[in-house]
């Protein structure tokens, strides 16, 4: 049995010299953790802006850490977080976009002051800022014209798969699409159209659902037990907490769509139903 680790992502920052006898890091009414969210579109893409306003975010384990929203850097920010990992977890109150969850590591905001004569001391760290994109909920509204895929991963007694990891290839691999089930197994592909604005006419899909000890886990805690910067985790790699999973699709009268294993009949523009069945 394969067990989960939380690959963390790129902190990008900026460094300034401090003065002796002087605190030159964060100043006291500076947030010291900025978050910025957009919507997720294809691998090897940026997030799609405005960024994403109404979003609830935590600090796991630390109580009265309150974010606020900035409009103008389109950021939550965190201005009382302790030093330190910190695992920041991600929600929709208005269900448009799944949770995620980021790991972070918090810079001290007063570090050591230099003394005359005294060895060098490291530079601070400037506040820590991330980018997370997050994924379509499976009940929002798909924009007019957009090609999408919905439906529900089960399992073979008819549970839905929660956490499994959908990837889509769309016009001979030339983008690729990735999404996640909702805890009901439920999830919505939304396939941009090419460069040349042509919608996608075929897809290849891939699935990974959780492996036993993640799916116990989730079972009993869903935003708990939910992995840490899953963009960065490889799903086939030795300590995935993922295994390959092939599935059926299912037509409208709940039989075994005919087809190619693995391929995926869309409708360029429109949106089409497929229930997957996980085998």
């Amino acid at each position: 049995m394969r067990r989960g680790t939380c690959v963390g992502m790129s902190i990008i920052g900026t460094q300034s010299p401090w003065r002796l006898g002087v605190r030159t890091a964060t100043p006291p009414g500076e947030a010291i953790l900025g978050i910025r969210a957009l919507a997720y579109r294809a691998e090897g893409q940026p997030g799609a802006l405005p960024p994403v306003a109404g979003l609830a975010m935590k600090a796991a384990g630390i109580i009265g850490a309150r974010p606020a929203w900035d409009a103008a850097s389109g950021q939550m920010r965190f201005h009382d977080l302790p030093p330190g990992p910190r695992r920041i977890l991600v929600t929709d109150p208005e269900r448009r976009f799944l949770p995620a969850a980021v790991m972070v590591e918090v810079p001290d905001r007063y570090p050591p002051r230099p003394t005359a004569g005294g060895p060098p001391v490291p530079v601070p760290s400037h506040p820590v800022r991330r980018t997370v994109l997050l994924r379509p909920a499976p009940g929002r509204a798909i924009p007019t014209g957009m090609t999408a895929v919905i439906g529900t991963l089960r399992d073979a007694t008819g549970r839905g798969i929660a956490l499994a990891r959908l990837a889509a290839s769309t016009d001979a691999g030339l983008m690729r699409v990735v999404t996640w089930t909702d805890e009901a197994g439920g999830f919505a592909l939304l396939l941009p159209d090419s460069e040349a604005g042509i919608p996608p006419a075929t897809c290849a899909l891939a699935v990974h659902a959780p492996a036993a000890s993640l799916a116990a886990a989730l079972a009993v805690d869903p935003l708990g037990a939910l992995p840490a910067d899953l963009d960065q985790l490889d799903p086939d790699g030795p300590h995935s907490p993922f295994e390959p999973r092939p599935v059926a699709i299912l037509a409208p009268d709940g039989t075994v769509a005919a087809g190619p294993a693995g391929a995926l009949p869309l409708r360029p523009g429109r949106t089409v139903r497929w229930d997957l069945l996980a085998r």
